[in-house]
């Protein structure tokens, strides 16, 4: 995907020195691309703070035993030594790989704030509409806009969130979406970052002038959850999942084209399953148009 894309060709250029002469073009990302970018960092890095975490645990437990061990007055096995040496030197190059990624989210964050600025200065600038125009605007009622599969990709295209959604043929009729990058959320938590929130906003503009159905479905990861508020993953899910539609609603689309659905930390298909928890911290949403 053109974020990683896009993150992968930092680490190649400032290996050669080619950040120093970085020149920003506000024509070379869109907000929405930009945002991807930003989102997709925010998620390594907190994939590697979990990584660090569970490796600097691990390595605790290790020093406590080989310190027992040792206080006993037994010999202490090589092989226990080297897993600390081993660990420490994994959190190491995790917290060079951190470094290296902070440097990326403080880079693409200056373009994002300039690009924002620029854009900002261009709305400045507005052409007012005439009567004709007006009334050709007025004209286009409520889901008179094509949904075919190609003017669905061309308008997804136009829109700038090819990077954000997959579009494909349903049923041999019309068109069905599904969100390419993952809503991803915090362990306990239904609240939805920035960044996904932009794109949830930019999704409900785009979907107004179309007959559609929207599917949101809120998933948990394996760890038992029993507060007041989430009684059990179950009602996680669906907090999550509800969070992306009042977002959605809140930009204009009508509370009755959702249908909201949460299987807690279970899946429906083996294809959805991650080994990885940040990764099943996420909502799934997927957009029916009616052709």
């Amino acid at each position: 995907m053109i974020p990683l894309c896009v993150i992968l060709c930092y680490y190649v250029n400032s290996a050669n020195g080619a950040d120093q002469t970085f020149k920003f073009d506000p024509e070379t990302y869109s907000i929405i691309e930009l945002e991807g970018i930003l989102g997709d960092c925010r998620i390594q890095m907190g994939a590697l703070n979990e990584q660090i975490h569970d490796t600097q645990k691990d390595l605790d437990w290790l020093i406590i035993k080989v310190n027992r061990i040792s206080n006993s007055g037994r010999h202490v096995l090589k092989f226990l030594h080297n897993s600390v040496g081993l660990k420490e030197k994994k959190i190491s190059q995790l917290e060079v790989q951190k470094k290296h990624l902070a440097g990326t989210v403080a880079k693409y964050q200056k373009i994002y704030d300039l690009k924002k600025a620029w854009e900002k200065e261009k709305t400045k600038i507005r052409v007012a509409s005439t009567p004709d125009m007006e009334e050709r605007v007025e004209s286009v009622g409520k889901f008179n806009m094509g949904a075919k599969l190609p003017d669905i990709q061309q308008a997804v295209k136009k829109a700038g969130l090819e990077d954000w959604v997959d579009v494909m043929e349903a049923d041999g009729r019309s068109a069905k979406m599904n969100n390419a990058l993952p809503i991803l959320f915090s362990s306990g938590s239904a609240a939805l970052a920035t960044e996904y929130k932009s794109f949830l906003k930019k999704l409900a503009l785009f979907l107004k002038p179309y007959d559609v159905k929207v599917y949101v479905n809120g998933y948990a990861d394996p760890d038992p959850i029993h507060t007041r508020k989430y009684p059990s993953n179950l009602e996680l899910g669906a907090s999550r999942a509800a969070n992306v539609v009042h977002e959605m609603v809140k930009n204009g689309l009508r509370r009755d084209v959702f249908k909201i659905g949460s299987t807690g930390e279970y899946r429906f298909e083996a294809k959805k399953q991650s080994s990885k928890k940040t990764f099943q911290r996420r909502a799934q949403l997927t957009v029916v148009f009616n052709g």
